[in-house]
């Protein structure tokens, strides 16, 4: 696989970037060209533009990894996932726990990206998610903490930017969506930082309120 970068990329709007994004992240992740079912499962689980979507302004779904980077030399074949390594259950909650034995109770998927390089053998992030629906999900039943992966500032100035946007008293509703349309933190992720959305609010809101004084 030779993977370069087009110029095309230069041209694109807003949302394409995000959609070009977003394909380079997974193709990333999986050390490979993202197949368009792959990309699926994990668009429902980040709230990542549908490939039908990418398909609508690209036009296909190759050209989409093309201005992506992703190219293939003619006799390239694509590892199916039915011919990648077989993982129970039972051998991923044994990988997560030889993670904390590494690591600590708390994990999030650059650690564990960064610590399977010591571990080839242990399952990706995707064998993962295709096991237990989501990564939330097994850290939980290993017994991990899965840690947002955002700072406190990252959180405070995506809320402060979309407070600025939409207004002050920020729906917890009006930010979830505005979150997914500009590829934000979640919500989650700040409730996680914060306590509460009300907190997260009122801290941000305050500071505003006191730098316009």
């Amino acid at each position: 696989m030779s993977q370069t970068l087009t110029t095309k990329s230069h041209h694109l709007s807003t949302e394409q970037q995000r959609m070009i994004h977003c394909i380079r992240l997974l193709g990333d992740l999986l050390k490979e060209r993202p197949r368009r079912s792959v990309y699926r499962r994990f668009a429902m689980e980040q709230n990542w533009p549908s490939p039908e979507s990418i398909i609508r302004q690209f036009g296909s779904w190759a050209e989409a990894l093309a201005i992506a980077g992703y190219e293939w030399h003619g006799e390239a074949t694509v590892e199916l996932p039915d011919k990648m390594p077989k993982y129970t259950r039972e051998d991923i909650i044994e990988t997560l726990a030889l993670y904390s034995r590494d690591m600590g109770s708390i994990i999030t998927l650059k650690k564990y990206q960064q610590w399977r390089k010591l571990h080839p053998k242990a399952p990706s992030h995707y064998h993962i998610v295709k096991t237990f629906g989501s990564w939330h999900d097994a850290c939980a039943e290993a017994g991990l903490e899965a840690s947002v992966t955002y700072s406190k500032t990252e959180l405070s100035n995506a809320l402060r930017e979309a407070i600025q946007e939409m207004g002050f008293s920020l729906s917890f509703e009006a930010y979830r969506e505005w979150a997914k349309r500009n590829n934000k933190p979640s919500t989650k992720a700040i409730l996680h930082r914060y306590g509460s959305w009300s907190a997260a609010v009122h801290a941000v809101e305050s500071e505003l309120y006191n730098s316009n004084s």
